[in-house]
């Protein structure tokens, strides 16, 4: 279902062209919480691009001439003597009307837009990399294309609970009640820790978090079943779409997030994870026919600054061709 829901179904669905079966399909979606909170998302993108309060003037100005024409003003009459207005049944009506349509616009304005006004949203566009201080003195770094949504209210007191998509590096201080520090993520996993440094990465390919030092649990879900493991310093879980979990040790955790540099590690990474990158971090379409090019692994680090450095360099590593028109890039060998 999560292949079937996409951006372009739920704007159609804002403007009420989805069919009956896709609404039903909408509803099932929205069960889950984090479904739920990138249904608003979208929902102020939508409305911000399809105002849909178009004030009614030309009639408004007619009601009002219609009403002074049945009620005119008494030029003749004294301070003193100044007529009571009573206004006809229906005109009172209408204000009744109106009044009842404000009510229910302001009702369902704070019920839609109540996660805007719960949250603060740090986002980042592609190519882009951003860090922002909690208010709890913690540090977060987020890469390109990526958003964390922190409670306006209580952050650091009643609660340390944030929500991520895209990938993040946390530095998260150590509080003297000792208080969790939970990260959820879309991906039907969250990392709960108290003070440490980690990486986490959470996309719709799948997720990883790299810690680099302290102490993380990782909660998630597989086939239906509440999950935990807790990771040392060193230790990369990845989970894949279906959130199945793998553990390894590695040697350099903070190579993980070796993009806050604009710093490029590839340990026997296949082209095709390299091609998905692409696509994440700078929106670029990427393109390689050839599945057992897309086999071909790359290792070793270097500096970009820019996406064009980037391709430049992985061409001159794997010496292949790498032809970019706008936001199109192929991949072919030489």
């Amino acid at each position: 279902m999560e292949s079937v829901i996409n951006k372009e179904l739920i704007f159609s669905h804002f403007a009420r062209k989805s069919s009956p079966l896709q609404r039903e399909l909408i509803t099932q979606w929205l069960q889950h919480q984090a479904n739920e909170e990138q249904y608003y998302i979208w929902l102020e993108e939508w409305e911000n691009t399809n105002p849909q309060y178009l004030a009614q003037s030309e009639p408004a100005i007619h009601q009002f001439s219609l009403f002074l024409d049945e009620n005119p003003h008494d030029e003749g009459s004294t301070t003193a003597e100044k007529p009571v207005l009573t206004l006809p049944n229906r005109w009172n009506k209408s204000i009744w009307l109106v009044a009842a349509s404000l009510l229910f616009v302001l009702g369902l304005s704070a019920f839609l837009f109540r996660n805007q006004i719960q949250y603060t949203t740090y986002e980042t566009s592609f190519g882009e990399t951003r860090s922002v201080e909690l208010e709890d003195g913690s540090m977060v770094v987020l890469n390109a294309n990526s958003t964390i949504r922190v409670p306006r209210w209580g952050f650091g007191s009643r609660t340390r609970e944030l929500m991520m998509t895209g990938e993040a590096r946390f530095s998260v201080t150590h509080t003297r009640d000792n208080q969790q520090f939970v990260v959820k993520t879309t991906n039907d996993f969250d990392v709960v820790v108290l003070g440490t440094e980690f990486t986490v990465f959470a996309r719709n390919r799948g997720a990883r978090v790299a810690l680099t030092k302290g102490k993380v649990e990782v909660h998630y879900q597989e086939n239906k079943a509440s999950k935990l493991v807790t990771l040392k310093p060193g230790d990369l879980i990845t989970l894949d779409s279906q959130n199945r979990m793998a553990l390894k040790t590695i040697s350099q955790p903070e190579d993980q997030a070796a993009w806050r540099e604009k710093r490029f590690v590839f340990d026997e990474t296949s082209l095709q994870e390299v091609a998905y990158m692409l696509e994440e971090n700078y929106g670029l379409r990427v393109v390689i026919k050839d599945s057992v090019l897309a086999k071909r692994v790359l290792m070793g680090s270097f500096q970009a600054q820019n996406v064009d450095q980037l391709l430049q360099s992985i061409s001159e590593l794997l010496d292949i061709n790498v032809v970019r028109q706008g936001m199109y890039v192929q991949l072919t060998d030489k």
